[in-house]
This record gives C-alpha cells, sequence and structure tokens, in this order.
C-alpha cells in the first residue's frame, strides 16, 4: 500500500517558514540561521515529491522514505505551530510576557531549539537519500487555488436514463406479487461494485406500486457491519428519527416487534457483505412477525450473500449497460454538448475505451470525468491502451479500484490530501460541506473558506463526491462518497486514517487521523501515540464522557477534537493545553459552563456549541480567540447576553445567534460593527434589551453584512421594558443587506414598520427576498407592500392582531414567485388584499402551491383567483367566512375546509386533480356548485348537510377509496351515488350519526373493501345479510351502541379479518360462537361489555392471534385455560377490569400462569404496569 503524500502540509510548513511572522520567530530565539536551511532542505524534497509519488508504487525503499518524510513533517508542522502560538501568546496577553523575562523562557528556549535541531537533522537524512534513491527533481508543486478550477457539469446518474427500465419491472414484479404467501421472502440484486445496484434499488423502493403495496418501508445501509443488534438499532431508528439507546437484544427485539406486527413491509439491506448463514438465521427469526408479502430486497457484490440468506428466487445479476447505453453516459460527462462533433478522433478512441468499460457505469462516469476537455490523443490513449487496467471479470473489485485510481492520480496536488482525509467518514456517511471545509482548514490543507468552497465543487465535479440532499435554497448541503470512491479513498491514505468501530481494540501506530461512531473503548495503554491529529465523533450521541477526562488530554498534536453528544457535564480545563486545536464540536452536551481556559486555544478556528442548551454566557476573554472563523451556537437557548469583545473577532464568519443582554457589562448589539465577515444566518434576540435605541442599532451595521443570507430579529414575548417607539427605532437601524434572502421577525412592538420596508422600498432595498416571516408584531395595522417581491417563496404572517388586509398595488407583478402562503391568527383581518380601484384586474398567482388560512375572524368572504400551481389549501378557524371561491385550479390535490360555521356558499371549479377533500363543522353551505371530481380518492366530511355528501357523490367518477363520515345528523343512510364506487372503496367510516338507520343492501357489492368502521349510531338495529359478500374484508369495527342487539350469524364468513373490534355489547355474556372461524384473525379488542363474564374456552383455537385487548368488562373475572395455546399471542392489555387485572398481575396473580410467555399491559385505572415475559 503506497503512502498519501502530504503535499498540503509541507506547502502550509513553507508558507510558514517563508512569512514576516517567523522571521521574527526566528530573531527572538537565535535560530534563524537553522530556519532558513530547514526551508532550503524542504524545497529540496518538495521538487521530487512529484517522482516520489509515482516510484514508492514500485519500491519499497522509496515508500519507506515518504513514510519517514511524512513523520518528520508533521513533527515540523508542530514545532512551527508551537512558536506560531507563542507569538500569539505574547501578543494578546500580558501575563505571558512576565513568563518570558523568567528563568522559564531559558528553558523554553532550550526544548524548543532541542526540537528544531531533531527535525533538521532528520530533514537531512531524508535529502541525503535523494541520490541513492535516484529521484528525479520535476514539476514544483505549488498551492493552486483559482487557477485550478475548470467548469463544472450538473449531469448526474441516474438509472432512468441509463435503460435499467427492465430490471426495475422484474424486481418490482418479484416484490408485489401475491403468490407468495410467505410471511417474509427475499430477493438479491447482485453485481461488482459501481453496476448501479444502489441505484437500482432507490428507484424500486420510490416506485409508487412499491409505496401502495407496503404499508412500511425501511432502508439500511449494512456495508461491512453485519451485528444483528445494530441493524435492529438503525431499524428503529429509522422511525423515531433519532438515537436508541443500545440495550439488550430482547428489548430492541420488542420495539420492533412492535413496529412490524401485523404490517406488510419492505426492508431494504443495501450493500450486503455478510455470508455467516447464522447471523442471517439469526435476523430473519426477529423478522418473521409481519404479515404474508413482507420482503427483504438486498444488494450485494458477493454471490454467497445470496445463497446465505436463502432467497426464494434465483438471485437478480445486475448487468453491464448495453453499448448504446454506456456510449451515451460516458458522451455526457466526456464532452461539452454538442463539442464531439469537432474532434472526431477522439470520439473513436473514446467508443474503444467505452467498450473496454464493460457497461459498468461507474467506472464510465469516472474516465468520462478525467478526460472531460481533454483535447489531446495522448491523454486518450493512455487510457485506451492500458490493456491490464479495466480487467473486470470475476468479483474482485481490484481492477475497478485501479480505474479509480486514475481520478486520484489526475488530481492537482493540492486537492490529494483533501481527498483522501474523506476516508475519516464512515461509509455512506452523509458530509456536511460546511464541515469539511472546516476540518480542512484546521489541518493546514486550505487557508480561507472560499478556497474550501472551489476545492469542493472540484472533487464533485469528478464525481469522487456525489449529492445527496438540498437545503431551503435547492443548495445541495449533504454529500457522500460511493462506496467504491470511499475504498479508493482508504486505500489511498492507508493506515493514516482510522474509522474505529466496536471491532477495533487499539489504535496502531502511524494513525494520524480517528473517527469513531461508538463510545470509545480505549484505555490509556492503548493510546500509543501522541501524534494524533484528529479525534472525529461522527455520531451524534456518544454518551461516555470518560474519554474527555482521561483520554483525549494525551493528544498533544490534536487539531481536531469532536465530542458532541458524550453527555458532558463539565469540560475540563485541560482543554485550554491543546494549543494546536483549531477544531472543537462540543455540540449537543450538557454542561453550563464553559470554562475561561477555552479562550487560550488562539488557533482555534471552529467552536460548535449547538444545541447547548444550558450554557447561559460565553467565557469573559473571548476576544483572545483572534483566530476563531465559526462559533455555532443554534440552539443555545439559554443564552443571556453576549460577552464584551466579541466585535474583535474580525475573521468571524458564523454567529447563528446573537443575544442582547442587560447590564453594563455585557455586549451590546455594537458588538456586531465590525464583523462583515459574516455569513449564513443571524438571529438577535432579546431586542427589547437595547439601550439607546437609535444610535445601538444602526452601530449593528447589519447594512454592510453583504453575506448574511438569513436575519431574523426577535422581541421576547411579553416583555414591556421597550416602549413602541424604541422599538420603532431599533428596527430603522437594523436595515439588512440588500442581498438577505430570509427575514424573520418576531414580537415587534412598534405601530408601524420602517420606512425601508414601507412605501414600496421593500422591493428596492431587499429583491432579493424569498422568505418572510411575520409573527406577533401586534401593534401593526398596515403591511409593507410584499406583493411584488420577484423573488418571494414564502410568506408567513401570524398573529398579527390588527391587520385588516394586504396592499395590492396596480404597478407590477403580485408575487410573481410565491409558493407558500400562510396566514394564522390574524383576528381582525377582513380581506385579504385591498385593490386601488375597482377595475383594477384581479391579482393571480402563477406560482402558489400550498395555502393555509386559520384563525382569522373577521374574514367573511374569500375569493382566490387564478393559481395555476396550487395543490393544497387548508381554511381553518374562520368562523365568519361566509362564502369561498376556489377558481380554476388544474394541480390542486387536497382540499381541507374546516369549523367555519357560517359558511353557507362553496364554489369549485375544475379541480380535476382532486383526490383529497375534507369539510368539518361547516353546516350552512345552502350553495354548492362543483365541477367534476374524476380524481378524488378520500372524502371526509364532519358537521355538514346530507345535501353536501350528496352533491359531492355526484360530482366524483368511480374512483373514492375512503369515505368517512361524522356527525351528520339528517343522514338517514348511504347515497345510492356511493354505489358507483363499489370496484374502487376501500376503506368506509361511520360514526356519530343520530339517525342513521340502515345500511343499503348493495353494500355487499362493494367487492374492495377492506376496513369497516361504524360507531354510535343508535338507530341503526341491524346489519344486512349481503354483508358476508365482503370477503376482503381485513378490518371490521362496529361499537354496539349502534342499537345493535346481537352479532349477525355470517360474520364468521369473512375470512380475511385480521382485525376485529367490537365495542358496547350490554347483553351478551360471552364471545359469539361465529367468531371461531376467523382463523387468520390477528388482533382482537373488546371494550364495554359490561355483561360479559367469561371469555370461551375456542379462544385457544385463534392460532393467528398477536394481540388482545379488553377494556371496561368489570364482571370478566377469569381468563380461561386455553389461553396457553395463543402461542403467536404478543401483546395482551387489560384495563377497567377490576377483577381481571388483580388475577393477571405478575407471578401473583391467579391467571398468570396462563399468559406468562406473553407481554402484559394491566391499568385498572388507578395503577398501570407493564411484564415483559
Amino acid at each position: 500500500m503506497a503512502e498519501q503524500i502530504p503535499f498540503n502540509t509541507i506547502a502550509n510548513v513553507l508558507t510558514k517558514l517563508g512569512s514576516s511572522a517567523f522571521q521574527q520567530i526566528g530573531s527572538a530565539f537565535d535560530v534563524t540561521k537553522e530556519l532558513t536551511k530547514l526551508t532550503k532542505k524542504l524545497h529540496t524534497i518538495k521538487g521530487v515529491l512529484v517522482d516520489a509519488e509515482k516510484r514508492q508504487e514500485e519500491s519499497d525503499a522509496v515508500k519507506a522514505w515518504v513514510r519517514r518524510l511524512k513523520d518528520v513533517v508533521y513533527d515540523a508542522d508542530d514545532l512551527l505551530d508551537d512558536f506560531e502560538t507563542l507569538q500569539l501568546q505574547r501578543g494578546v496577553a500580558r501575563q505571558v510576557s512576565d513568563f518570558f523575562s523568567s528563568s522559564n523562557q531559558v528553558v523554553f528556549r532550550f526544548k524548543m531549539t532541542d526540537r528544531l535541531k531533531d527535525i533538521k537533522e532528520e530533514v537531512d537524512e531524508i535529502v541525503k537519500e535523494i541520490p541513492m534513491l535516484k529521484l528525479i527533481q520535476g514539476k514544483v508543486v505549488h498551492r493552486e487555488v483559482e487557477s485550478s478550477r475548470r467548469e463544472t457539469h450538473s449531469f448526474v446518474l441516474t438509472s432512468e436514463m441509463l435503460g435499467r427500465d427492465e430490471e426495475k419491472e422484474e424486481i418490482i414484479k418479484l416484490l408485489v406479487s401475491s403468490g407468495n404467501e410467505k410471511n417474509l421472502s427475499a430477493v438479491a440484486i447482485i453485481g461488482i461494485g459501481g453496476l448501479g445496484k444502489t441505484t437500482l434499488a432507490q428507484l424500486v423502493y420510490n416506485d409508487m406500486r412499491v409505496v401502495d403495496f407496503f404499508e412500511l418501508k425501511i432502508w439500511i445501509c449494512v456495508s461491512d457491519d453485519f451485528d444483528v443488534k445494530l441493524l435492529v438499532k438503525k431499524f428503529l431508528e429509522s422511525f423515531s428519527g433519532g438515537d436508541v439507546d443500545l440495550g439488550s437484544l430482547n428489548v430492541l427485539k420488542d420495539s420492533l416487534h412492535e413496529k412490524l406486527r401485523q404490517k406488510r413491509y419492505l426492508l431494504v439491506l443495501d450493500d450486503v457483505w455478510n455470508d455467516d448463514s447464522l447471523k442471517w438465521e439469526e435476523l430473519r427469526t426477529l423478522l418473521m412477525v409481519g404479515d404474508k408479502g413482507s420482503r427483504i430486497l438486498v444488494t450485494t457484490r458477493n454471490r454467497n450473500v445470496a445463497s446465505t440468506m436463502g432467497i426464494d428466487h434465483f438471485p437478480f445479476s445486475l448487468k453491464g449497460l448495453k453499448e448504446n447505453q454506456s456510449w451515451n453516459l460516458f458522451l455526457k460527462i466526456a464532452f461539452e454538448e454538442g463539442q464531439e462533433r469537432l474532434y472526431p478522433s477522439l470520439v473513436e478512441i473514446g467508443k474503444e475505451i467505452v467498450n473496454m468499460c464493460k457497461g459498468v457505469p461507474l467506472i464510465l462516469k469516472t474516465l468520462g470525468a478525467i478526460l472531460r476537455i481533454k483535447t489531446e490523443e495522448s491523454m486518450w490513449l493512455s487510457i485506451k491502451n492500458n490493456k491490464n487496467l479495466l480487467l473486470l471479470e470475476g468479483e474482485n473489485n481490484n481492477s475497478v479500484l485501479s480505474v479509480l485510481k486514475l481520478s486520484y492520480d489526475a488530481l492537482p496536488f493540492h486537492l490529494k490530501q483533501c481527498f483522501g482525509y474523506c476516508a475519516l467518514f464512515p461509509k455512506d456517511y452523509e458530509i456536511e460541506k460546511k464541515v469539511l471545509v472546516q476540518l480542512w482548514m484546521a489541518q493546514g490543507y486550505i487557508q480561507a473558506s472560499g478556497v474550501g468552497n472551489w476545492y469542493f465543487e472540484e472533487l464533485l465535479s469528478r464525481s469522487l463526491l456525489e449529492e445527496v440532499t438540498k437545503d431551503a435554497y435547492d443548495n445541495t448541503s449533504y454529500y457522500k462518497m460511493h462506496d467504491l470512491i470511499h475504498d479508493l479513498a482508504q486505500s489511498v491514505v492507508g493506515f493514516e486514517v482510522l474509522c474505529l468501530g466496536n471491532n477495533v481494540k487499539e489504535i496502531l501506530e502511524r494513525v494520524y487521523h480517528v473517527s469513531f461512531s461508538n463510545s470509545l473503548n480505549l484505555t490509556g495503554k492503548d493510546l500509543k501515540l501522541k501524534h494524533i491529529r484528529t479525534m472525529l465523533n461522527v455520531n451524534r450521541y456518544s454518551k461516555n464522557d470518560s474519554v474527555v477526562r482521561t483520554l483525549i488530554p494525551n493528544f498533544k498534536s490534536l487539531r481536531v477534537l469532536s465530542l458532541h453528544g458524550f453527555s458532558v457535564k463539565k469540560v475540563s480545563k485541560s482543554l485550554g493545553k491543546m494549543s494546536h486545536l483549531r477544531y472543537l464540536d462540543l455540540s449537543y452536551n450538557n454542561f453550563k459552563v464553559l470554562p475561561n481556559a477555552i479562550t487560550w486555544l488562539y488557533n482555534l478556528q471552529t467552536l460548535k456549541l449547538i444545541n447547548c442548551g444550558h450554557v447561559k454566557k460565553f467565557p469573559k476573554d473571548m476576544r483572545r480567540l483572534i483566530n476563531l472563523r465559526h462559533l455555532e451556537n443554534q440552539g443555545c437557548g439559554s443564552l443571556t447576553h453576549m460577552t464584551c469583545g466579541m466585535g474583535e473577532l474580525s475573521l468571524l464568519e458564523s454567529l447563528p445567534l446573537f443575544v442582547v443582554g442587560t447590564g453594563s457589562k455585557v455586549g451590546r448589539l455594537s458588538e456586531l460593527k465590525m464583523l462583515n465577515n459574516l455569513r449564513g444566518e443571524l438571529w438577535i434576540e432579546k431586542l427589547e434589551n437595547v439601550m439607546d435605541a437609535k444610535v445601538e442599532s444602526r452601530e449593528a451595521n447589519l447594512v454592510e453584512k453583504q453575506y448574511i443570507e438569513s436575519l431574523g430579529l426577535e422581541w421576547s414575548y411579553g416583555q414591556e421594558e421597550q416602549s413602541g417607539e424604541d422599538a420603532e427605532s431599533v428596527m430603522v437601524g437594523l436595515q439588512p443587506h440588500r442581498n438577505l434572502k430570509d427575514l424573520f421577525i418576531i414580537g415587534y412592538g412598534g405601530k408601524g414598520f420602517p420606512r425601508w420596508m414601507m412605501n414600496g422600498e421593500l422591493s428596492t432595498m431587499l429583491p432579493n427576498l424569498t422568505t418572510i416571516y411575520l409573527a406577533s408584531c401586534l401593534g401593526c395595522q398596515t403591511l409593507p407592500c410584499i406583493v411584488r417581491l420577484r423573488h418571494l417563496k414564502s410568506l408567513k404572517l401570524h398573529h398579527l392582531g390588527k391587520v385588516e388586509y394586504m396592499e395590492c398595488s396596480s404597478e407590477g407583478p403580485f408575487f410573481p414567485s410565491l409558493q407558500n402562503l400562510y396566514l394564522s391568527s390574524m383576528p381582525k383581518l377582513k380581506e385579504l388584499w385591498r385593490r386601488d380601484s375597482a377595475t383594477q384586474s384581479p391579482p393571480s398567482f402563477p406560482c402558489l402551491s400550498l395555502l393555509l388560512i386559520k384563525k382569522c375572524d373577521d374574514l367573511a368572504s374569500l375569493e382566490l383567483y387564478p393559481s395555476p400551481c396550487v395543490s393544497s389549501i387548508e381554511i381553518t378557524f374562520c368562523p365568519k367566512l361566509t362564502s369561498l371561491l376556489l377558481p380554476s385550479s388544474p394541480l390542486l390535490s387536497q382540499l381541507e375546509i374546516r369549523y367555519c360555521g357560517d359558511l353557507a356558499s362553496l364554489e369549485l371549479h375544475s379541480s380535476h386533480l382532486l383526490s383529497s377533500l375534507y369539510i368539518s363543522h361547516c353546516l350552512k353551505p345552502t350553495s354548492l356548485k362543483l365541477s367534476s371530481l374524476p380524481c378524488l380518492e378520500s372524502l371526509c366530511l364532519n358537521e355538514v348537510k346530507e345535501g353536501v355528501l350528496r352533491e359531492l357523490m355526484s360530482a366524483t367518477a368511480s374512483s373514492l377509496k375512503s369515505v368517512r363520515i361524522q356527525d351528520i345528523d339528517d343522514l338517514m343512510s348511504l347515497p345510492d351515488e356511493l354505489h358507483q364506487h363499489i370496484s374502487t372503496l376501500q376503506t368506509l367510516k361511520i360514526g356519530d350519526c343520530s339517525h342513521f338507520a340502515t345500511l343499503p343492501h348493495w353494500i355487499g357489492n362493494l367487492t374492495s373493501l377492506t376496513h369497516l368502521r361504524i360507531t354510535n349510531c343508535p338507530k341503526l338495529t341491524s346489519l344486512p345479510q349481503e354483508m358476508h359478500s365482503l370477503t376482503a374484508l381485513h378490518t371490521l369495527s362496529i361499537d354496539y351502541s349502534c342499537g345493535l342487539t346481537s352479532l349477525p350469524n355470517w360474520i364468521g364468513g369473512l375470512t380475511s379479518l385480521t382485525d376485529l373490534e367490537i365495542g358496547s355489547c350490554p347483553e351478551l355474556t360471552s364471545l359469539p360462537e361465529e367468531l371461531h372461524s376467523l382463523r387468520i384473525l390477528k388482533s382482537l379488542t373488546i371494550h364495554d361489555w359490561s355483561s360479559l363474564t367469561t371469555l370461551p374456552a375456542w379462544i385457544g383455537s385463534l392460532s393467528s392471534l398477536e394481540y388482545l385487548q379488553i377494556r371496561k368488562c368489570p364482571k370478566l373475572i377469569s381468563l380461561p385455560e386455553d389461553m396457553r395455546s395463543l402461542t403467536t399471542l404478543y401483546l395482551l392489555e387489560i384495563s377497567d377490569c377490576p377483577h381481571l387485572s388483580k388475577r393477571c398481575r405478575r407471578e401473583k396473580g391467579e391467571d398468570w400462569p396462563k399468559i406468562a410467555h406473553v407481554r402484559i399491559k394491566v391499568d385498572d385505572g388507578f395503577d398501570a404496569e407493564i411484564h415483559l415475559s
């Protein structure tokens, strides 16, 4: 394994040595001559690095030479860092000068000189070996910045572009086929790395047929670590969205079964390597609790994995792309559009190269990126003529890596260490761009964030990184490495970078960078080295702060230390001694005080305190951190003020939260005055504490902060210290730069907004706004003219107590880009906008997608003008709204109208794609005008008139899948118009309809019905015999408060029933015999049976029963012995059954032996306990 050349580190060392600061240091310590000689020797070494990188592949001696060079360069970097830190200390703190006037100065100078002598001697030896190794002086390696950039392309590999449709359809057919009645079966996709197995699985996973077929979908990336316990943990975390405690497997199993039981699920296990049949069997056993048709989809490079897991079909072997597909992919990457016509000779060579790639997308993509805009035939021929480069037969990926290695070899020298450092992140880890740039800077690979962004884009353009997620501005915020690219990075850095896992018990010699995703279990004796430069936690929560107290202080050369989520309650002062530290992450911890010792970290560039909710203040000497660029303090909710002197941190780029405090010894808004490098988000809280409103707010100098994209201005709720006039003065002075994109104003107490927002000025002063959020501005009656903001996408107005309307100017466009409009808690709002004149044409919303209007008490009428893109409308709690006119909305899919009690007129025109309609608590509609609703699938009506139901039934085609009817008092039976949906209706729920008396006989024709619920319909006394034809019914819930006195005898014929709930049967003393034949019943709920005394013995024959709930059955005394036969029963819940609850107490109750094998939850109304058997 070759050694990575530390190009950036050597360049950084030489930059330091050539600086004026080190000329002063040389004089101060009388080492000028030694530093000059060291500089010359390093320049000599630098000249042969290009040749050394090539030669070490074939020479162990050169490789050993590179290894020695790397060690001494890192030592030199540490030494120069110590010199530089000392100079910083002398310039920042007076007390340090006392140290240098004492005998300590002599001791320190001796130690530093001695270290310099050792380093110079080692460098001399390395230089002497250059002729012996025959290393040739070549191209001098320079630090490249802007000149290295080239135009990037936006092509992204997707299987839709690559002709994977046939493979996709075949796999979907296997997954959703109904012929397989097993509870769990598996499908495997196999193929060499880079063929697109994961991409194909993603396309299948997101296909709507798969989405509709499975109740649950889970995606887990497995990679190398097939630990059953960790896999279950990942599974549970996919549901919770947070960290799950790694408890016993038995406890995790119970949680897993709760999620999977009675559900048909799809589990994708991506990139599996395990071929241990025992591990597979252990996992399969845990998963055998879902419904029939559950599937596992596995992607793997190893055919043995498919054999081991016992798949039910032949593994799906993914082949390479076809010749024309391969060429099209390569063409899009290697040439600009149309450029290939200018270079016919390159096209011919390219086609031969494509044939050598054997259809592997990743290799095609990699070679295309290498050759992009390279017009020299020699470069193309060098790849074409390397016949051993693309030997891809078999399952060995070394040949693939040799192709990918070309990407690394082709990198400019300044990018190589940056790329290798990415091996620090585990496979499939989502890398945040900003964090990676900060880490590169901490290692000295770059000197500025802007340069790091250029480097990052260069790696992205070369397909060494790929996009994952985007932020609110549609900018990609997270990236990851393809697993083969990660293998490449790991092969390049060798042992220098280590991802520490559960199976690593010690840090090997020569490791410089370490990441870990679980709690560190190392002891002091395992940590043999003190030169580790990175300790990075890549898991949010590690729950182990002992490492902070005992281990971390041993690492004297650390540049990066990440301890987020370590449950740290007290930050050790010893961190202040880690003078090389440049990146410190203490986020998600519980400490209350950040010790002042932190301010001795003069080299610190990044300090992360995200979600440190207990921290009330920063150290008093924060001004010492003169190199600080990022102070990330979002989520520090207890912060009371900023420290005096923060404004001296002139390099600061990130300060998400600024809190204005009270008193004379706290930082004022003026601290922001000179911080004009701030960028991204700035949220200023507790503006009510501004003392001299006119002066202090202007001194914040926000108008000069051109890199701020998001600004929040917040006054605390309920604080009265500041008058409305003072609040207005504060707002006048806080005018932001015109580049601002997001503006949030909360709790503003002024009577009007400032001049820079009013009289049409907003579109001139802040033309780039995309988001406006105004909340709790209780004194403001008039809003800024915001309708002409050309880029505004989201407008949210909340709790504006005096606003009556929005201005609708006749000049310019009306919300040309607005996508989301939210209006809530605006009690005085009478109309959405006021036009200048009656002749003015009505406004339109060309881009509006989401509209929400809530709690607008005075809004009487609402006419929405043409909105061709609107997809969702929600209007709720508008009690005076009498008329609602919705124009033609071709893309409208969801409409919700609730608690509009005076609504008398509703017009809905031409909404052919409307799929979900919810109308609730709107009792007065006398005029209802509807166009055809051919796509309506879900209808929910609550507290409306029967006529509304009938009108809607008439307007819909045969498309309804779900109907919910609630509290329609004048409804006596289902309208006959519902009959037309016999082939589509799947869910029907009827509840609280006081006059509902009959179900029509045609209900038996609803052959697609799977869920039926009828509750609290007291005049419904019988169910029609025709219901025995509902053979597709899975879930039946009947509350006998409806007026029914007995179960119909045909209920036992509903052989597809898996869930049954029966309630309020006061006359029945035992379960009806008819239930005996429900052999696949999985869930049974019995409640409010006042006369029920026993459960029948035949209940033990319900062999599929997994869940049994009994509640409010006061006379039920005991359980039958046959409960022992319910071996599949997972959970028994008992509540408000005093006699039975007592008999089922753990180990003490008389019925306990009958149910000891079951998880039991008992709640008698006063006490609750859960027994885990």
